[in-house]
This record gives C-alpha cells, structure tokens and sequence, in this order.
C-alpha cells in the first residue's frame, strides 16, 4: 500500500458505540505493536470525485471529498469523531486525532458541530463502517469553501526559550508518540499508526520543550528510523549539540529507541538480538531493543533506554512484558556485581506500573526510582492516567541525583499537544 503526501489515513480501531470508541481507543495507544517507497503525488484536485457521506461504503480505498453536515461529535479525548447521522452507528465517520486537534483555532468538536464540511482523504472499512482520517488541516474545510486556519496560540515559536545549561547533568527521557516520517516503508507496519506521521507543528512543540528544559542526554521512544531522528535533530535542535544514537529495532510497526547526547559516547550496544526464556519457557525477544550507551565526560555512565511490551494482548503481555525486564535486569546485575560502584540507569516507557512484576525486576536488584513517592503520571490520556515513564538508578549513580520529577507543565508549550507522555528529568551531580 502506498501512502500519498496530502491525503493520509491509517486503519482505525473504532467500535459501534461512542463509549467503546473512546476505550478502544485508549487501549490501542497504551499499548501498542532496503530504501522505502516514495511518497505518491495525489491525484489532481478535479480527478477526485465528490460524494455525498451516504455513499463512502462505495468508495472504500479510494480518495474521494465527502460533503455531509456534521449532525454529532464525540470529543473521546484521544480523538474526535465527526458523525453525519444521528443515527450514526456503522455509517460513515469522520476522525480527527488529538494530536492533530490542536492545530485547530477551537476544538473540533466544537467548530465542525451543525456545519456542512468536506473531507478529503483516503476511505477506509473498520467493522462494516467507512472512515476517513483526518492528519493535515487542509484535508477539511467548510462546504462553503472557507478553509480551515491554523490555531494562532497554539502554533509554536520556535524554541520560546533555552534552560539554563545544567551546573551538572540533566538527563530527560520522553516517549514522542508516533514520531513517524511520511514515507512508506515496505518492511514494517508503519502506515497503521495514529497519525501516520508527525506533522512540522507538533515536531516544533516538541522541539520547544526540550529547549525549555535543554538535557545534556535524552532518552527517546516511539521513533520510526534514525533518518526521522537525525532530521528532527537538525532542523530543529542544532543549537543544543547532540548526537544521535538509534539501531532499528523488532517492533513490527518499526518504533525504535533513540538518545540524543552532547556528552561523549564511549561505546554503544544493541540488545536486539537478545533471545530468553519467558515464564512459560518461550523464547521471547525484546519488543523495540534494549540500547546501551556508554556515556562519558561528566556523566560517566551507562544508559540503558527501553519500550516494553504494551498492555494490549492480556495477561500474555505481561507474561513478555516481565521476561523483558528480567533479561534488562539481569544485564545490570551483572555490571554491578562485578563493579558495585557500576554507574548506570535504564530508562524509558516500560508500559506498567509501580508494583507489578515488570518493575519489581529492578527494585529485586536494587535499582532507585528517581521520583518514587510522585503523585504525577506520565500517560496523560485518559483513562489510562498512570505513570509508566521511569528512571531507574544503580546505587551508586543514584547517589549523584540532586531532583528528579514528571515535567506536567511547560510555561509555552502545550505538553498534551506534543504528546500522550510527559517527560521525565532528573539533575545529576558532575562525576
């Protein structure tokens, strides 16, 4: 399948009621899953055909302009769905995600309610309903022909402004959430994310909060490739000094692990390839990768980054999701029993909880939870509204942490409109 440059839509989970919509939807982004194809060019304007919305299920896999007076919204907080019936269940429906949301100059809900809208984009079939999703905001605009502004508040400025450079170290992990490219890779899933691609605003709202809080190491999950990384680096966060670490990793989807450092990289190690036993005795592998990097200079340490399993698939996650932090751990341990004065710390979005097994891997061999004792979460979605972003800190490293805390709330910069993670900093003492 090939995506095209202005029109692109993914397959959707939705569920034939309003509230079971909204679960779907959050259960899904919980959790989880040679060169590629260029982008196709769309099809000229006056090729496409318009149709009214009673008729997309005729229409489905092909890029059509539906008119239709939008009659019902439901705003599910990971999504806005646009329904031109009140009798709406198994008809055609319009999706606009959060991400995309707040680029919008109101809600969506809100401003298409009552109007008579067309939509272009690509018409997809989910249990015997047609879709079509909405990822730019040229891909609806009002029947009239008014086009759609960008929200002026929310549109970033380009790095609104640079924290002080830490007197010691600043470590920050973040999940970006599908910071996919535009292109279509043929060896992965990647076209079934939601959005399929991270647009330029949300990559600037990103950029500006990691200028306002300005790491010397970040942690990243949920990237494409190391190409999308390298860009991101460059075009937007040149003046912090990073390099770029990233190894392509198992997710289907083709989500990846990363860091960005400016202090020096000694060595680094991909556990991809890794094979153990699960509780069940299956051989499992890490989901993403375990990535290790050795870091120098003030720092002085390992930094191990990860993406566990998600919660989608029951207790069979958690079954793998376990066996992945046993095998991270057990890489640790072993450092430390060597050296007890090991430096190192993992971090990343290990998809569980303070209490479940997956952490209890760690506290089992000693590891410090940076911000233990926080009320805050890291997944801000609800109703999934948990903490299951971490730092964790051999003994001896954790002796250097000064403070550590969940980053809710950025001074010009919308956090939610980044992403559905918040990131975690800690500030370290020099070594």
């Amino acid at each position: 399948m090939k995506r095209t440059s202005l029109w692109l839509v993914l397959v959707l989970l939705f569920s034939c009621t309003a509230q079971a919509q909204e679960s779907d939807r959050a259960a899904v982004k919980f959790g989880d899953t040679p060169a590629p194809k260029a982008v196709q060019e769309p099809a000229q304007q006056d090729s496409i055909p318009e149709i009214s919305w009673e008729k997309a299920d005729d229409y489905i896999g092909q890029i059509v302009l539906v008119r239709g007076t939008v009659l019902r919204t439901h705003d599910s907080g990971k999504a806005t769905f646009l329904n031109f019936s009140e009798d709406w269940k198994g008809k055609f429906t319009g999706v606009i995600f959060s991400s995309l949301g707040c680029e919008f100059p109101v809600p969506p809900a809100d401003l298409f309610l009552g109007r008579e809208v067309l939509i272009q984009g690509k018409v997809k079939e989910y249990k015997g309903s047609s879709e079509i999703i909405v990822e730019k905001l040229s891909q609806i605009r009002f029947a009239d022909g008014t086009q759609i502004a960008a929200n002026p508040i929310l549109t970033p400025q380009a790095a609104v402004r640079v924290a002080a450079a830490s007197e010691g170290v600043r470590l920050m992990t973040w999940n970006l959430e599908n910071f996919f490219d535009e292109l279509d890779d043929p060896y992965s899933d990647d076209q079934r994310t939601n959005p399929s691609f991270i647009a330029p605003h949300r990559m600037q709202r990103i950029s500006d909060g990691i200028h306002a809080i300005n790491p010397d190491v970040l942690c990243v999950e949920e990237v494409e490739n190391r190409a999308i990384l390298e860009q991101f680096n460059r075009d937007y966060l040149a003046d912090l000094g990073y390099e770029v670490v990233l190894f392509e990793g198992n997710d289907g989807r083709g989500i990846d692990v990363g860091v960005l450092t400016r202090l020096p990289i000694n060595s680094v190690t991909s556990y991809r390839h890794l094979r153990f036993k699960d509780s069940a005795g299956r051989e499992q592998k890490f989901r993403r990768d375990l990535l290790r990097v050795s870091i120098g200079g003030k720092l002085n340490a390992d930094a191990y980054v990860v993406h566990f399993k998600s919660q989608n698939g029951g207790e069979n996650s958690d079954v793998i999701r376990t066996s992945e932090a046993h095998a991270a751990a057990g890489i640790i341990a072993a450092e430390m029993e060597k050296d007890p004065g090991y430096r190192g710390f993992i971090t990343g979005d290990f998809n569980e909880v303070v209490g479940e097994s997956t952490l209890q891997e760690f506290f089992d061999i000693g590891l410090v939870d940076s911000c233990e004792g926080t009320e805050k979460v890291t997944y801000n979605q609800k109703p999934y509204l948990t903490r299951i972003d971490f730092m964790l800190f051999t003994p001896a490293l954790a002796k250097d942490v000064k403070a550590s805390e969940v980053v809710d709330s950025i001074t010009g910069v919308s956090l939610k409109c980044c992403s559905d993670h918040f990131p975690v900093t800690a500030e370290l003492s020099a070594n």
